[in-house]
């Protein structure tokens, strides 16, 4: 079964602009219509982390949400679509606590990672990450189109924000590093792997813990890039390794 999740049409976007600002008598303001639809997909979280997906029906979400089925519908075409907004307004949470600029500035490369690694491993240790998360894996296989959107939007874009911070330190001249982007899904690896199929399988890891884990991860991370960079400076290529050997 395929999905098409392609954003759904904003009930926002449905309002007539010059009606929009009425705000009374008639349509929603703008303003109302966004605060509606995050209620809407808040609610909505909330009763797929207590029920699961398949138990969670849109006419539950609309009646706990004080909403007609039709408006319901007119914004979120099924359920697949509604979990994938909720998945989105997650990632978005998820997203802002390793933004560059939330980040210390003048501070070593070191000691933003730490930082930042603790943030993405605490906010995806979170109750409702983890409950997000293993809904996310049972339907996978049913929507491989919210499979792909979930890569795309949680995956790579919290690869693009770690490279982001990457990138920042290598124009500092405190790291050296050929690729951005592989550098950024290794260090995702390293600090929220383990830490995460722990949290999945509902296996609780103490602070202290996470902590020598976050921090050696980040010690791992540095000292691998530094010798893949330097190791692929100082490595001959193979040709002229073949070349001297036939030379000799």
């Amino acid at each position: 079964m395929t999905l098409d999740l392609e954003e759904p049409q904003s009930a926002v976007a449905t309002l007539n602009p010059k009606k929009a600002r009425r705000g009374s008598g008639g349509r929603p303001s703008q303003e109302e219509a966004v605060r509606r639809d995050a209620r809407l997909v808040e609610i909505a979280a909330a009763m797929f982390m207590e029920r699961g997906f398949d138990a969670t029906t849109i006419d539950a979400v609309a009646e706990a949400a004080s909403v007609g089925k039709a408006t319901l519908y007119a914004r979120y075409r099924d359920k697949a679509a509604l979990f994938a907004a909720v998945f989105q307004r997650q990632i978005d949470r998820w997203l802002a606590v390793s933004a560059p600029d939330s980040l210390p500035s003048g501070a070593r490369v070191e000691d933003v990672l730490v930082a930042m690694g603790r943030r993405m491993v605490d906010a995806a240790l979170a109750p409702e990450a983890i409950a997000i998360n293993r809904i996310v894996t049972a339907q996978a296989l049913r929507f491989p189109d919210l499979a792909r959107m979930v890569q795309r939007e949680g995956w790579q874009r919290s690869s693009a924000a770690v490279a982001a911070v990457i990138d920042r330190f290598v124009i500092d001249g405190q790291i050296t590093v050929d690729d951005s982007n592989l550098a950024a899904d290794l260090f995702l690896a390293l600090v929220l792997g383990r830490l995460s199929r722990l949290a999945m399988l509902g296996i609780e890891t103490d602070a202290e813990e996470i902590e020598r884990r976050v921090e050696a991860a980040v010690s791992l991370f540095l000292n691998g890039i530094s010798g893949l960079c330097r190791g692929r400076r100082e490595t001959p290529s193979a040709s002229s390794t073949t070349s001297d050997r036939v030379r000799g």
